[in-house]
């Protein structure tokens, strides 16, 4: 289906060429550099998502939103709070860093972040930085940086209440309170969800699930997310970020069937404009995973994981043209659970420079760090960009980076399992592009290519995980988009090779990566009406090492729309797989059929 897409893609190039997303402001970006800069200042490769477009998507979760940014795939095992994994640019889950508000999260254990349990409703902005990253942030950052930013008490003032209802017994309900002065703003949100589910897993006693439950996998949850900000003088800014969420999933396994997950994430900065030529960050905070996980009822483990995180930066202005930025990081992960663990804290000290540069149409960029981690001594990585302006719409990038991903306790310290002894996996990473843009359209391409070494894989001869592995990857990004009157069209595209390089394996594909996706989108207002539609296609692609478990290629298509019905007032409704598509991300487990929601929202 991706190849029957493709042609419209091509047509839609044809129109947007030689100019091709949208008639609206700059986006800000601050992942990409650590400082603010415009999404077409930025060398490296950014998907920015803001508060409207989010409103406007109506999306059931964070990974419906992250699923439209080009070279990010998304693999989830069931409907709405059950388990997803996101894969950037090929590269394996635990190799996207994930932070809140400038804090590190996810699991220490599993070295994945539980995106099923955040709420986008409390979501201002999404950044998403493809690439390698760990020159500014550290391990994790192989793939790229997903940055997630709590609602902003700014940007709204006053009281929202909604609620929404749908397929599989869904409801919602959530208030909103906003409000302040221009030295000091406070927002506060809070939202119930809950779903009785479907039967997620097909059932097999020899395989998927490895059981056979024939009920309902319901969700539900409680989110809560606060925000401060306010000026303490003319030089000194002070923001506070509150995020939690506390859910419960159902699902069928034979060790355990429900997870009780609480999620949270506090965080303080600073901002301190120490003179006219130096700026100051002082970020603090902690990011908690807790799991409870039972069996019918009966407690069978806890995983409670805490990432403890401390920076300062320093922007220096050399001249108008010229920033350096110099900094230090520290960052302690802990684990307290009931499986007992040789060693259940790690301490790491980063040291990071960066220089921005600009010398009349070429733009620079250059990173330096060095990571001391007590369990696995030093790791040194960098990264060097180049911009060129091809006039005034038009920029060439070429990028070269390194990054590095620290094994977990898992993979280091799990009974009978793990292997202290590892290596943190290392790749290297180049990549070119261009993009052009001006008032009504835009379009952007990206062609890169990473080599991943020490890749951590089970290592027959040891029976644990081992360094004996390795990957070569390749792919490339399009992402246009044009405003016609009152027509909103865009589109992604992304092409992906991502094979082992070495061991029992060499020369296989990685699992749950698709060759091929393609996604199409039309929004249009019609005064106080707003229409639109997407169709998503997906490549087949594998569900194990071996390339023994095909996952077939899928379509889904899905409408959604919205009636503002008063001054207060707005009416929405959606509908997702229209067609009803019978589709898989992972084996055994169903995606959902067609399904239905409408919802009210009053703001005050």
């Amino acid at each position: 289906m991706v190849k029957a897409l493709r042609p419209l893609l091509l047509l839609m190039l044809g129109y947007l060429m030689p100019g091709l997303v949208q008639a609206q402001t700059d986006p800000v970006v601050v992942t990409a550099t650590r400082t603010a800069q415009t999404v077409d200042a930025s060398l490296a490769a950014v998907s920015v998502i803001n508060r409207d477009q989010i409103e406007r998507l109506q999306p059931a979760s964070v990974t419906e939103i992250l699923q439209s940014i080009p070279g990010l795939s998304v693999s989830n095992t069931g409907g709405l709070g059950q388990p997803s994994t996101v894969f950037l640019r090929g590269s394996e889950f635990d190799h996207v860093l994930v932070l809140i508000d400038g804090i590190k999260v996810g699991s220490v254990t599993l070295g994945a972040t539980a995106f099923q349990y955040l709420d986008p409703d409390q979501i201002e902005r999404i950044e998403v930085v493809r690439g390698p990253r760990s020159s500014l942030y550290g391990s994790d950052a192989i793939g790229g940086v997903i940055q997630i930013f709590t609602r902003d008490p700014a940007k709204s003032t006053g009281v929202s209440v909604s609620a929404s209802a749908g397929t599989h017994d869904y409801s919602k309900v959530g208030v909103r309170l906003s409000t302040g002065r221009d030295s000091a703003q406070f927002t506060f949100g809070i939202n119930r969800e809950k779903t009785k589910g479907y039967n997620v897993c097909k059932g097999s006693y020899s395989g998927g699930c490895w059981t056979f439950e024939d009920d309902r996998d319901g969700y539900e949850s409680l989110s809560v997310q606060a925000g401060f900000h306010g000026s303490l003088n003319e030089k000194v800014d002070l923001s506070l970020s509150y995020l939690s969420s506390n859910g419960e999933t159902e699902y069928d396994g034979s060790f355990s069937n429900e997870t009780d997950v609480s999620l949270s994430v506090v965080g303080a900065t600073l901002d301190v404009m120490a003179s006219d030529l130096v700026a100051m960050t002082f970020t603090a905070g902690q990011s908690q995973d807790d799991s409870d996980t039972h069996k019918d009822g009966v407690f069978v483990d806890r995983f409670a994981t805490t990432r403890t995180s401390f920076s300062w930066q320093n922007d220096i202005s050399v001249s108008l043209q010229n920033l350096v930025t110099v900094g230090v990081d520290l960052l302690q992960d802990k684990v307290n659970s009931t499986t007992s663990y040789a060693v259940n804290s790690r301490d790491n000290l980063g040291l990071f420079a960066q220089y921005l540069g600009n010398v009349s149409a070429a733009s620079f960029q250059a990173a330096l760090r060095y990571d001391d981690n007590e369990q696995f001594g030093g790791q040194i990585t960098g990264d060097t960009s180049i911009g060129y302006d091809a006039g005034p719409s038009g920029r060439w990038t070429l990028q070269y980076g390194t990054a590095f991903k620290a094994p977990t306790f898992n993979e280091l310290y799990y009974p009978g399992y793990g292997n202290a002894n590892l290596s943190p996996e290392e790749s290297s990473t180049i990549e070119t592009g261009y993009r052009w843009r001006d008032a009504r359209r835009h379009w952007a391409v990206n062609v890169y290519m990473t080599e991943v070494d020490q890749l951590i894989s089970y290592d027959a001869a040891s029976a644990a995980p081992g360094n004996v592995d390795a990957a070569r990857i390749s792919g490339a990004e399009l992402d246009a988009g044009i405003t016609v009157r009152d027509w909103r069209i865009g589109a992604t595209l992304a092409v992906l090779s991502a094979k082992q390089d070495r061991g029992a394996y060499d020369g296989k594909a990685l699992p749950r990566r698709p060759g091929e996706t393609l996604e199409l989108r039309l929004d249009r207002d019609y005064g106080k009406l707003s229409v639109g539609g997407s169709v998503f296609s997906s490549a087949s692609s594998y569900d194990d090492l071996a390339n023994t478990r095909v996952i077939s290629s899928y379509t889904t298509a899905n409408l959604r729309g919205s009636y503002r019905f008063s001054s207060d007032g707005v009416l929405v409704a959606k509908v997702i797989n229209l067609t009803d598509e019978d589709y898989e991300h992972a084996s055994y487990y169903r995606q959902p059929g067609r399904e239905f929601f409408l919802g009210l929202k009053w703001i005050y």
